[in-house]
């Protein structure tokens, strides 16, 4: 399958994740659908809480400057990436710990593998990301 190919299905799967399940998976997989898929921080701020929030907030006043630069065409630069859910662990019923395997192809090359652990934390039955680490393999 072609990467132009990939990312209009990953596109189009997103329009329908649009909603997401009250759910550790659902929350972990909208937020990081905004956050690596859309490189939107300001979307990802909706499904974040704590220590997420704080992170995600910094980010956008770190690149507040770049992002507002006229010319600046993000899918010119834009990798594609692709994650997926290998184990999730349940610390208590309100805390659930998700860690992905993630693959990140540069368009220039040089693609590379992480892996993300995405904390999620339920408050008033309302489940959100509390924190988030990526770490490269």
């Amino acid at each position: 399958m072609s990467k132009q190919l990939r990312v209009i299905l990953i596109m189009f799967i997103g329009l329908f994740a649009c909603g997401h399940d009250n759910t550790p998976e659902g929350v972990a997989d909208a937020f990081l659908f905004r956050y690596f898929i859309e490189l939107n921080q300001r979307g990802a701020l909706e499904f974040s809480t704590g220590l997420a929030e704080e992170k995600l907030n910094k980010e956008i006043e770190l690149t507040q400057n770049i992002r507002m630069t006229p010319d600046l065409d993000l899918a010119k630069h834009r990798p594609f990436i692709d994650y997926k859910l290998m184990n999730i662990q349940r610390r208590r019923d309100d805390a659930v710990t998700l860690f992905y395997a993630v693959t990140i192809e540069n368009p220039g090359g040089a693609d590379s593998k992480r892996e993300i652990v995405v904390t999620t934390t339920n408050t008033d039955g309302v489940w959100k990301v509390n924190n988030f680490d990526t770490f490269t393999k």
